[in-house]
């Protein structure tokens, strides 16, 4: 019986480390839920909640960007600011679909973009993350778009996280739906080397 219950609290003492975890709220837009969390800057044109989604289900959905025929270069962006550790490295993905409609021209683009900020509400602006903007290689397709990871530079503790999309053009409206966004720190744990220091490490 010692023997067991020795086994027992040895068993209770071993951790596994937790994946990371993805820092944006309502990152699927769930039929509850949305566009909750997010705040989106329109310029000429509508950002709203599509049923249709990813995975084709009907108890989830998509954010819709509806970018309206304007002058060059028209934009809609939605973004959510999280919190970061300096020196932690993060990635960002999304899925974005763009309709086979004649009423769209698709001349334009989707991106997902961030930037890093030394407070905790997205206010004082230290640099960028990277951004990623293609054009979409293919219509009726769900296609994913991640970027490279960047490292938070020292200091930060926050990141605006930013869903794009615009036409190029003047009398070109484009349409595209925007779903399962991530952005999560591929960092483990923070050893405090990189900065050329063991300040993240106790005696």
């Amino acid at each position: 019986m010692v023997r067991v219950a020795a086994l027992t609290i040895v068993a209770s003492l071993i951790v596994l480390p937790l994946a990371a975890q993805n820092l944006l709220v309502n990152p699927g837009f769930d039929n509850t839920d949305q566009l909750d969390d997010w705040t989106c800057t329109i310029s000429n044109g509508v950002a709203s909640w599509s049923a249709e989604d990813l995975f084709g289900s009907t108890t989830s959905g998509s954010m819709r960007h509806d970018v309206s025929a304007g002058s060059d270069n028209q934009t809609i962006v939605c973004r959510q600011c999280v919190p970061v550790v300096e020196l932690n490295a993060y990635v960002p993905s999304m899925w974005f679909f763009w309709p086979d409609n004649p009423a769209f021209s698709q001349l334009g683009s989707s991106r997902i973009s961030y930037n890093y900020y030394s407070d905790a509400t997205c206010s004082a602006y230290l640099g960028p993350g990277d951004v990623e903007a293609p054009n979409p290689a293919a219509l009726d397709t769900w296609l994913y778009l991640h970027a490279d990871e960047t490292v938070a530079p020292p200091g930060s503790q926050s990141a605006m996280v930013n869903l794009v999309t615009w036409q190029n053009f003047a009398g070109q409206p484009v349409r595209a739906h925007i779903d399962d966004v991530d952005f999560r720190t591929t960092t483990i744990f923070r050893d405090g080397f990189e900065s050329g220091t063991t300040n993240a490490w106790e005696p």
